[in-house]
């Protein structure tokens, strides 16, 4: 009896890249690619219409950030399992993903064969990680579960009061957050003023320059 492929789901800002993915993922008779997308709205939407076995996000997309969708994917689609690709290394990031419940955080760099390799333990139930991030993590037993190793006050900080510090750290003003984030500038001046408090920040300027320091924002 022939076997149903896993069906993918490919996110990402860079449309080469798509291609080139999804070229090499047809190759393979165990997975079909059934939607590709450019912005996380667009992935949002597809996920939850499409309902694919395995969500391919890059952290980096214009719309809403990638860990507040994939937070809200979760738990809507909790059978699907999420692997964030991308070519910005943070501990930060890292953390947030392991957060949300990411199956996987892939480099960008690795080859091809890599990434199909690492869909494939994906779907055994493993989870995977490019070995730069490895090196980042250590394995919890009592728990059960990886985290990453340093720790530093923005682990106290929720994935949304993250994504709002990040829109920031690129000089966005609350307006514009706002407008990205689908939220009320009342809402993100709230979550601006308990961001401040949990970094011990009393300033707009001192927050920027943390965020940049930290790693927020992506060359």
């Amino acid at each position: 009896m022939k076997s149903v492929p896993v069906q993918v789901l490919l996110v990402d800002d860079h449309y080469m890249l798509l291609e080139a993915l999804t070229a090499r993922l047809e190759m393979e008779p165990d997975f079909e690619v059934v939607g590709t997308a450019c912005d996380s709205e667009r992935g949002f939407f597809q996920a939850l219409e499409l309902r694919p076995d395995i969500l391919v996000l890059d952290i980096e997309l214009p719309g809403r950030g990638s860990f507040t969708i994939a937070e809200e994917l979760r738990a809507r689609l909790p059978a699907m399992k999420i692997v964030f690709l991308t070519g910005f290394l943070s501990d930060v990031f890292v953390d947030q993903a392991l957060r949300v419940g990411a199956s996987g955080y892939l480099m960008k760099g690795e080859s091809t064969a890599e990434f199909v390799a690492a869909l494939r333990s994906v779907m055994k139930g493993e989870t995977c990680f490019s070995a730069a991030v490895s090196d980042r993590l250590e394995f919890d037993p009592s728990e059960g579960v990886f985290q990453v190793k340093s720790q530093t006050l923005l682990n106290d900080l929720t994935g949304r009061q993250m994504e709002v510090l990040r829109h920031l750290a690129r000089g966005e003003s609350v307006k514009e957050v706002a407008r990205s984030m689908t939220l009320s500038e009342r809402a993100i001046e709230s979550h601006k003023y308990r961001i401040m408090q949990k970094l011990g920040i009393h300033d707009r300027v001192e927050l920027t320059r943390y965020a940049i320091r930290e790693g927020l924002t992506v060359p």
